[in-house]
């Protein structure tokens, strides 16, 4: 999404009750937004997320650190870590990735929404909704655009589905507490699962 500027006469302002309602890409790009909700566009419709709560947060928050720690540590590797990294699906979608890790370039060659990340991390809400987002359909759409690597964490099933970019299709490996999260695509990174869950 667009920053957050102050808004204009003839700026468009979107906010929680304008779930649903048709919205164009330049719309999307453009409009105000009211916070403290999350906005995403499918199907060239706005849809109306809850703000982050505090599991949400505390569930992010340490895989934040990490790879900020590794992209300060190692620009040759990492173009940009972004949070809520605004991904623009094509000409009817868009969507907002918890995380998304754009890798080798310069950071003034960023060209967000339309550079696809390279790894996409979605930390898992409780409802039925967020949860088949995240898994279904976040997952068949990180797919087709490339994604290389998109990182499903949950809190409340205490693992980790690593999803591998092979020849066009996903591999899904899953993780536990017990293990320890690495990517070829982060030389030398590493999580260990057992410090990121909630007790």
């Amino acid at each position: 999404m667009a920053t957050r500027e102050p808004s204009t006469e003839d700026q468009l302002s979107l906010g929680r009750l304008d779930d649903g309602r048709p919205t164009s890409a330049d719309e999307f790009a453009d409009a105000s937004y009211e916070e403290p909700w999350k906005y995403e566009r499918i199907d060239g419709r706005l849809v109306v997320m809850s703000p982050e709560g505090t599991g949400h947060v505390i569930q992010g928050v340490p895989w934040q650190t990490r790879l900020a720690a590794y992209a300060l540590e190692r620009p040759d590797v990492v173009q940009a870590m972004v949070y809520q990294a605004w991904v623009r699906l094509d000409d009817d979608n868009d969507r907002v990735a918890d995380i998304g890790v754009y890798l080798g370039g310069e950071l003034a060659d960023l060209d967000i929404p339309d550079q696809v990340p390279d790894m996409a991390f979605e930390f898992v809400s409780r409802s039925k909704k967020d949860r088949r987002r995240d898994y279904v359909e976040k997952r068949a759409e990180y797919e087709k655009i490339g994604v290389r690597e998109y990182v499903i964490v949950d809190r409340f099933e205490k693992k980790v589905t690593v999803l591998t970019l092979v020849e066009g299709r996903f591999q899904e490996s899953v993780l536990t507490p017990s293990d320890v999260y690495r990517s070829p695509l982060l030389p030398g990174f590493q999580v260990n699962l057992a410090e990121v869950f909630p007790r």
